[in-house]
């Protein structure tokens, strides 16, 4: 081996430890940077020449810098992470709803109906008495107005949930977009490895789609990704689809990913926050279906009795509360009759036209209203809103532990990839003491090396 020979395997020596302590700066630096992936310099030895029967070592290079990640762990806390977002966001969504409701298991709906009979009851110790009609009419206002409310509330976050689900689509789309173009860039580069920094920042990124829309990813062996929602490719390579939110047959927000012949729906396949919206959207709507068919029998069977009875001047009795057109948006427009609320004494508490002031029949005939079920499809009216309410109970309850299930199983996701690509700086820290000790070892060769040249050239001189 000649000294040319040793400076050059010298010199190569000096670029695999300078790579190396360029790697593990990048390491200590990349450390806290969320989705970084700890890089190793990947080194090689040179083919040997044979050198007067010898076979002579012509050092190392460095081949390539790898990261330290595996992809089935990857694609794991994808999903993982689109499950955990559809969880936490609708549970968040539905606690929302639930401010609606009360605080307690009975408060409001169920108080309110309860002080409509309770008010009945007291008015049959006298059903002439003036206060206690104005009690009548008090609570059946209150009733009204607690049905309302909480009709009007959910169809509030209904409209919040909608609003939300439009107005993340422009950045997702621009997310779809920048994993594409970083396709492209990771194909161009030839590497089977892929350059680190770019596949660290794509993968974060489809980890973010998945935070939002519920994407979930094939990670090719050749650096490669394929996004999918739900089921449907929309990266594919450099090629980037687009998720369009619109208006349904149905009047609701609807999302769809734009294909080269039309739109496909995905609004019921979505996943993380997008999935969570549609979901909370789908039980507000629910619940609000519920209410308004309460509303609507309530109302009927109230004003069907109250109709058959007489006020205090001996009339006929009209509507207690105001006729409900149809069942869709009964609950939001429950109101008393304008002419009762005015005036207590249009009750018609009496069983007869020319009965004493006294009569209370078609009070009592109301009072019974309470245990009929003819109305309510075999429950009585109470056991409708106490079952609403206990719905809501049972969805929040079971969003609540699934939420809290999802981020622990992300968590341990997250604690396993931290254990396979974390950076430990104590040990990037013994990294570059071992790179220094190299390249002050092979700058002695090349010193040495160039020192002998030195010496022979003034030989030869």
């Amino acid at each position: 081996m000649g000294l040319l020979d040793a400076l050059n395997t010298g010199a190569r020596g000096l670029a695999v430890a300078s790579a190396g302590i360029n790697v593990t700066t990048q390491n200590v630096t990349g450390a806290g940077t969320e989705g970084y992936s700890r890089r190793s310099l990947r080194t090689s030895q040179l083919d040997p020449v044979n050198q007067r029967g010898l076979w002579i070592g012509q050092g190392a290079t460095a081949s390539s810098v790898a990261r330290s990640a595996d992809r089935l762990l990857g694609v794991r806390l994808v999903e993982a992470t689109g499950a955990e977002g559809a969880a936490t966001t609708l549970n968040d969504s539905l606690r929302v709803v639930e401010s609606w409701f009360g605080t307690g298991a009975t408060t409001g709906l169920a108080e309110a109906l309860d002080g409509w009979f309770d008010a009945l009851g007291q008015a049959t110790a006298d059903p002439s008495d003036p206060s206690l009609r104005r009690s009548v009419v008090t609570a059946a206002e209150g009733l009204a107005t607690v049905v309302s409310r909480i009709a009007t509330g959910l169809d509030e976050s209904v409209s919040t949930f909608e609003e939300q689900l439009s107005s993340g689509i422009d950045e997702v789309n621009a997310m779809l977009a920048e994993v594409a173009s970083l396709n492209a860039a990771i194909g161009k580069s030839g590497a089977t490895t892929g350059p680190a920094d770019l596949l660290d920042r794509r993968d974060q990124l489809i980890v973010e789609l998945a935070s939002r829309c519920g994407a979930t990813a094939e990670l090719r062996a050749d650096g490669q990704a394929v996004v999918m929602v739900g089921g449907h490719a929309v990266v594919s390579g450099p090629e980037a689809r687009s998720l369009v939110a619109a208006t349904d047959d149905e009047g609701r927000v609807a999302v769809y990913v734009s294909v080269d012949d039309g739109e496909l729906d995905v609004t019921s396949v979505l996943g993380g926050q997008m999935g969570g919206l549609v979901s909370a959207r789908e039980l507000a709507e629910g619940w609000i279906e519920d209410l308004d068919e309460f509303a609507y029998n309530f109302a009927t069977a109230v004003n069907t009795q109250h109709a058959l009875g007489y006020d205090t001047s001996g009339t006929a009795g009209g509507d207690l509360f105001l006729a409900p057109s149809a069942t869709a948006g009964a609950a939001m427009a429950m109101a008393v009759d304008p002419d009762v609320a005015d005036d207590a004494d249009l009750l018609a508490f009496a069983g007869a036209a020319t009965a004493l002031a006294g009569d209370g029949d078609n009070l009592e005939a109301m009072l019974e209203l309470e245990d009929d079920t003819s109305s309510f499809g075999g429950r009585t009216a109470r056991a409708v809103l106490s079952g609403v309410v206990a719905d809501v109970g049972s969805a929040v309850a079971g969003a609540e532990a699934e939420a809290e299930a999802e981020s622990a199983r992300l968590s341990d996701l997250e604690t396993l990839r931290d254990s396979i690509s974390g950076v430990d700086t104590d040990e990037e820290a013994t990294h570059l003491l071992e790179y220094q000790a190299a390249y002050r070892a092979a700058a002695r060769v090349v010193s040495a090396a160039d020192e002998l040249l030195r010496q022979l050239l003034a030989i030869g001189g």
